[in-house]
C-alpha cells in the first residue's frame, strides 16, 4: 500500500514538473512559439500550450507507469523530475 502512496505522490510530481517545463521554462520556449506560430494565436494548440490544466492532462497518462508498475527502478525514473520540482518550489520559496 505505501508504494502505491510513493508512486502516486512521484508520478504527481513529476507530471508537475513537466507541465512546469512545457508551459514555463526557457528552454521550450522556442516550441511554445513554433506551436503558436504554425497553428495561430487564438488557435486550440496554441490554448493548450499555455493551459496548466490541458497540458497536465496530456502528460498525466506518461505517469501511469509508475503507478501500474512501482518498481523501485520505475520509481527512481519518476523521481528524477519529481525531486526538480520539489527543489524549484523550495527555491521560489526562498526569493
Amino acid at each position: 500500500m505505501y508504494m502505491l502512496v510513493i508512486a502516486l505522490v512521484l508520478a504527481a510530481l513529476a507530471v508537475a514538473r513537466g507541465t512546469y517545463f512545457l508551459l514555463e521554462d526557457r528552454l521550450a520556449l522556442a516550441w511554445r512559439r513554433w506551436v503558436v506560430k504554425k497553428w495561430g494565436e487564438n488557435s486550440l494548440p496554441s490554448y493548450f500550450v499555455h493551459c496548466p490544466w490541458c497540458m497536465s492532462m496530456w502528460l498525466s497518462p506518461l505517469a501511469v507507469p509508475a503507478i501500474l508498475f512501482p518498481y523501485p527502478w520505475v520509481l527512481a525514473i519518476y523521481a528524477v523530475p519529481a525531486i526538480s520540482m520539489v527543489t524549484g518550489l523550495l527555491l521560489d520559496r526562498k526569493e
